[in-house]
């Protein structure tokens, strides 16, 4: 009877999650291109299109992530080829970022006259943090690859 109930929930709590995850696009979007602003003001100060690629780079993974999880949960990837391939493409794209992120560190370093070794700089909490949400992403590629129990 207690199984019952908890199946009964688990299409409520995957509607929920689903939905919470598309509504979250759209201030994902906002606070995207308030960044974009930013990073085209920088310009004026010695900012480059390697900024822009950047920024393209970090948006498009946490859209990304945020439309396929939230299509996963909604169950709208029904086919075995589209929950693949936006597996797959969510594991590339956050690979991409997590490789990104640290040629940013390693330049961030040097920018702020760190002479620390590599890993002390991991410690800092901006720099480990935004290394956990790309783990994240990849960790939920692997997830959305992974067939969903019938």
């Amino acid at each position: 009877m207690k199984e019952e109930s908890v199946e009964n929930s688990r299409p409520s709590l995957d509607m929920f999650v689903g939905t919470s995850c598309l509504i979250l696009i759209a201030p994902t979007i906002m606070i995207a291109w308030g960044e974009f602003r930013d990073i085209i003001d920088y310009f004026e100060y010695g900012g480059n299109m390697g900024d822009v690629w950047r920024w393209l780079l970090y948006t498009i993974t946490i859209i990304s992530i945020l439309l396929v999880t939230g299509l996963h949960f909604l169950g709208r990837l029904r086919s075995d080829s589209v929950r693949l391939g936006s597996g797959i493409f969510i594991v590339l794209i956050s690979l991409l970022n997590l490789f990104s992120r640290i040629s940013d560190f390693d330049t961030e370093m040097k920018n702020l006259g760190i002479d620390e070794f590599w890993a002390d700089f991991i410690y800092w909490s901006s720099t480990h943090e935004r290394l956990e949400l790309v783990i994240l992403g990849i960790i939920i590629g692997f997830f959305v690859i992974k067939e969903k129990e019938k």
